[in-house]
């Protein structure tokens, strides 16, 4: 597993923290450890230098250590403090091209300036690099901005590649966010969907088979009975279907034989007759030929619509048909109900329910009243013929 963004952030520092400290204890000795110079015969004698000298260039060694400990933190701050220091270091007697200290501590902020800064950081970095070592060269009476130009392109250059890799990061870490973001959303409209199917049609089946034994209650017993025996049955069978649908919310994998399939289509059309309607149901074509993800998913689209048919028109004859085919999955539910409550299209969750449904096959659905009165839903599902169970999700749809 990777680190998170923060114990890298706090790595980087820690990192940084040591260089600093690395380089302050190297230069401590440069100035205070009487050593060989590095190039016999340039540099001042640093044992022939007065105490305030000295005092004056161990304050700047602290600053560019400050800045190597803080290039990370605090990069543009970082780079313009060691800029400071080496300016300010050109008019000592030891000049910061001699020792090594100054040197490493510009670049080293300056790449961090580049690499970790915010807005302007490249402006801050080159400013920072060319201007004091422009200075110095005055000072020292060279002319050698080949290599300063040289040395800053090798050091500039490959901070700003490293810019660019943190902000593709970035961008990777934001994309990957949003994608998670829009599978969880996903996830709860599929669940919504579910609940919506099973509790919907339940439901409404129980109320109209109350409101039939409340209104036969005194006059026919017996039916009042049925119709109450039917509320059990259908409550019985939401709980049933609340209790798959928690199985798979917990992560488990539901038995085949447990999904919703149109070849078990008796529990839909007994709701509708128990609430006083007919229904007649067509099926052209072999049912086993549809792949697991559109059968439940065309299921669910007949019992939305069997559902509304019964809320809506109560009492009327249904007529449902069933066409498959090499290649599509053909659904066709009408009602010669004439309620008011039905000439409308209907922009309910329910016909939103079926759209979004077909939606996920690339289908298509057509829903509204029809001129010689009732409603018709005519859907249509491709799928290809080769799809087996395997394409099924736990939740009934396809990914």
């Amino acid at each position: 597993m990777s680190a998170t963004p923060a114990v890298q952030a706090r790595w980087r520092e820690v990192a940084t923290s040591l260089a600093g400290a690395a380089l302050l204890a190297f230069g401590l000795a440069e100035l205070y450890v009487p050593l060989a110079g590095y190039v016999e015969g340039e540099g001042p004698d640093l044992a022939t230098l007065s105490a305030g000298w000295l005092a004056v260039l161990t304050v700047l060694l602290v600053g560019y250590c400050l800045a190597v400990a803080g290039c990370t933190a605090y990069p543009r701050a970082a780079a313009v403090l060691a800029g400071t220091c080496f300016t300010a270091q050109s008019f000592t007697p030891v000049l910061p091209e001699w020792p090594v200290v100054p040197l490493l501590a510009l670049l080293a902020a300056a790449f961090g300036c580049v690499a970790v800064g915010g807005r302007a950081a490249f402006t801050v970095a080159a400013v920072s690099y060319f201007l004091p070592l422009g200075i110095e060269n005055a000072v020292a009476g060279d002319s050698d901005w080949v290599f300063i130009l040289f040395v800053g392109l090798a050091v500039l250059g490959p901070g700003y590649a490293v810019r660019m890799r943190r902000a593709q990061a970035a961008r990777l870490v934001a994309l990957a966010a949003e994608r998670e973001a829009a599978a969880r959303t996903d996830e709860r409209l599929r669940v919504a969907r579910e609940l919506h199917d099973i509790v919907s049609h339940g439901v409404s089946v129980m109320v109209l088979q109350a409101a039939a034994a409340q209104a036969v209650l005194d006059s026919d017993a017996a039916q009042a009975r049925t119709s109450l025996d039917a509320v059990q049955d259908v409550g019985r069978e939401v709980v049933t279907e609340l209790r798959r649908l928690l199985v798979i919310l917990r992560g488990a994998e539901p038995a085949p034989e447990a999904l919703p399939s149109l070849r078990r289509l008796e529990p839909l059309t007994a709701g509708v007759r128990l609430a006083g309607g007919q229904v007649d149901v067509d099926v052209t074509g072999d049912l086993d030929m549809i792949p697991a993800a559109a059968d439940v998913s065309g299921y669910r689209i007949l019992q939305e619509a069997l559902t509304n048919a019964a809320r809506h028109a109560a009492g009327a004859a249904v007529r449902v048909s069933i066409e498959v085919t090499g290649d599509a999955l053909r659904l066709e539910v009408t009602d010669d109900g004439t309620g008011r409550a039905r000439r409308s299209a209907g922009t309910g969750h329910g016909l939103t329910g079926i759209r979004e449904r077909v939606e996920l096959f690339g289908g298509t659905v057509t829903a509204g009243p029809r001129p010689q009165g009732g409603f018709d839903v005519r859907v249509e599902l491709p799928f290809d013929a080769e799809a087996s169970v395997g394409t099924l999700t736990t939740t009934g749809v396809i990914e």
